[in-house]
């Protein structure tokens, strides 16, 4: 249904490239010195500096969601906080046309986006 073809991969994580301006990037990143909720409403603000209009947010302490429009095209975020300074996030932009045939796919994300194998 969906063909994504890999643009490029590093330690951190990888993004791919579809059709219609589709893109998704999953990686992992450092928190510092930022909380976890901190880190993600910095990540809002700055889609929306970028020219997104947010039209969902949900912060909690171990997970946060957020989706915009811009140009025809939705950005959907997952983040979830792994182990204690480290988060797993990804990214997916489609165009508005499909968005209902991305719904099961976000929610298939979703639910794969698991911390594993946490040492602390």
């Amino acid at each position: 249904m969906f063909h994504l073809d890999f643009r490029c991969r590093s330690d951190q994580g990888a993004a791919f490239e579809g059709q219609r301006h589709a893109f998704l990037a999953v990686w992992g990143a450092r928190l510092g010195k930022a909380s976890f909720e901190a880190e993600i409403e910095h990540r809002m603000m700055q889609d929306e500096t970028d020219g997104w209009r947010l039209t969902y947010r949900r912060i909690t302490p171990k997970w946060a969601s957020y989706s915009g429009v811009k140009d025809g095209q939705i950005r959907y975020v997952r983040a979830i906080k792994a182990c204690a300074d480290r988060a797993a996030l990804f990214t997916i932009n489609y165009s508005r046309d499909e968005k209902v045939p991305y719904d099961p796919v976000i929610v298939s994300m979703v639910r794969s986006l698991k911390a594993e194998g946490c040492h602390r």
